[in-house]
């Protein structure tokens, strides 16, 4: 696959294993430990390993969308964050040795999903793998599932085993899901790591739209596309004031769609400033609109469409639209997702007719 962030090619086999067969689990688990933002220096003593080792593993993980490097220091992102969360799960089922044995090369995997479906014998092996490895490597191979308890030899066909089993099935879950966090990181690098608790595989039905100085307005395009006159109940979080967003979906109200919005402040202040924008923090015109605000700054966007579809944006900087990353998905999970997060914002959140007027 290509890491969108850099055009890379990357096999996620090999970044599993260079991320366990490494000091680079020891870099993750230190940025999960303390308190971000992070000095390099504290960061090699968490993990103890060298300054130089920490800067090339970090420069990796800062390539993939892993960390975000700023002046104050570094910091794990959303999908660093879960890409350790995800190998921490698979370590409860297989070890660091046998997570590394099992990713070293393409041929374990193969011989493992194999033996799955039924026994083989070593001499069968070789056919029956679409990787088509050596009798030695096969061999080396079936030696190592013996030593971890994955499959058995009593000399006749080689059988898996329950543990042989649980391996294979945390190992395709933890690789399912670091593909997804590859393909979804320009969109995890500017999610805010505490609300990254969705499904991650489900990302997989999720298509990702990605918003940036030489792209400057396809997030605003799809966000225009997804208005649906036939939509019956409209629910939105905004922290870019936009205009011609707003005037767009003004539509909805026009209509008589239950609607109602959240707005960060920065956002809620600019549009009650401007004349023609004013509508967007005012309930008095619209019987079936509700503008809610969010007393302080954010860096997301949330647009709900009845319990059907869910769009979710991430910008890299508070009020700002110049690099922005969206999702938007019909997936089941993730619309729940989507929900629940809104939800959350929404407990915090007032109505802006309980706010001070703001005079223009």
């Amino acid at each position: 696959m290509k890491n969108p962030l850099t055009d890379e090619k990357l096999c996620v086999r090999s970044v599993i294993n260079e991320t366990v067969d490494s000091a680079r689990l020891d870099v993750l688990r230190a940025l999960s430990e303390l308190s971000s933002p992070i000095a390099q220096i504290n960061i090699a003593q968490q993990a103890d390993i060298s300054r130089q080792a920490v800067s090339n593993h970090l420069a990796v993980l800062r390539d993939r969308g892993f960390v975000n490097s700023h002046n104050a220091g570094i910091e794990p992102t959303a999908g660093g964050l879960l890409l350790l969360d995800v190998i921490e799960s698979c370590l409860q089922t297989v070890s660091v040795e046998e997570l590394s044995f099992l990713t070293r090369s393409e041929h374990p995997f193969g011989i493992l999903q194999e033996l799955e479906r039924q026994p083989y014998r070593p001499s069968e092996l070789q056919s029956a793998v679409s990787s088509s490895p050596s009798r030695p490597t096969i061999g080396r191979t079936l030696k190592g599932f013996v030593k971890y308890g994955w499959s058995l030899d009593d000399g006749g066909p080689h059988r898996i085993t329950s543990a042989g089993s649980h391996a294979l099935n945390a190992y395709v879950d933890l690789i399912t899901s670091v593909e997804q966090l590859i393909a979804k990181a320009p969109w995890l690098q500017r999610l805010p790591p505490e609300d990254a608790t969705f499904p991650i595989q489900e990302l997989a039905d999720a298509e990702l739209i990605i918003s940036n100085p030489t792209h400057p307005s396809s997030v605003l395009w799809t966000a225009l596309k997804l208005y649906d006159r036939k939509t019956s109940r409209f629910r939105g979080f905004c922290s870019i004031f936009n205009p011609i967003l707003f005037h767009a979906y003004r539509g909805l109200l026009e209509l008589g769609i239950e609607s109602e919005a959240i707005l960060d402040l920065p956002t809620y202040v600019e549009a009650a400033e401007n004349p023609q924008t004013q509508y967007v923090v005012s309930s008095s015109g619209y019987s079936n609109y509700r503008p809610l605000v969010l007393d302080d700054a954010h860096t997301l966007g949330i647009g709900i469409y009845d319990s059907r579809k869910v769009a979710i944006a991430a910008y890299n900087e508070s009020g700002s639209g110049k690099h922005i990353a969206m999702i938007v998905s019909s997936n089941e999970q993730l619309v729940e997702w989507g929900i629940n997060l809104y939800d959350s914002y929404r407990e915090r959140a007032q109505p802006a007719s309980e706010l001070e007027p703001i005079r223009s």
